[in-house]
């Protein structure tokens, strides 16, 4: 049985690391299924929230849980009636293991992931329109950054006449800007 945290993404946004907190909402204030909750189950579902942020919201085994709560089995299973209101509980297995919650979202962290394994070994990474425009933008430069990044963009990220492999295409706005004036 698959047990999951309810609207994950509310408590952790970030999915390509362990993070070391999660975020908890003032709303639990008001919450009435909360303060209905006895003292045991409410520790626990704070705990489980931590635990959950190790694995994208889904919580191991109870007897996983039970042994990282210090707790027994039953005393876990018996908070995790008390959790319908916070918990997902499945009992389907998934009929592929390829399957993903979110397949864009993993797409762009691999492909972030993949920019900066690059960028580390000094391989040349064109950079994205938005990065670009914030770059053109914080240095408030003259050039239209849409005409920048399309240029390049069109060229291949080549530079001069010969048309060599650009090397660093923050020089090239420099470049822009000394021609403008």
């Amino acid at each position: 049985m698959g047990i999951r945290i309810k609207n994950w993404k509310r408590f952790q946004h970030f999915s390509d690391r362990r993070p070391i907190w999660i975020k908890l909402y003032r709303d639990i204030l008001d919450d009435i299924e909360w303060h209905e909750l006895d003292p045991v189950a409410a520790k626990h579902l704070v705990m489980f929230w931590l635990v959950a942020s190790e694995d994208g919201g889904q919580l191991p085994s109870v007897k996983e849980l039970a042994f990282r709560l210090r707790a027994t089995e039953k005393q876990v299973e018996t908070t995790i009636s008390k959790l319908s209101h916070y918990l997902e509980l499945d009992d389907i297995t998934p009929i592929s293991e390829r399957y993903q919650d979110d397949p864009l979202e993993k797409r762009r962290e691999e492909n972030i992931k993949k920019r900066r394994e690059e960028k580390k070994q000094g391989v040349f990474v064109p950079p994205t329109f938005d990065e670009v425009k914030a770059y053109i933008e914080g240095r408030n430069s003259p050039i239209d950054p849409v005409a920048f990044h399309s240029h390049y963009a069109t060229n291949g990220w080549r530079v001069g006449k010969g048309g060599l492999p650009m090397k660093d295409w923050r020089a090239a706005v420099v470049t822009w800007e000394r021609r403008m004036k």
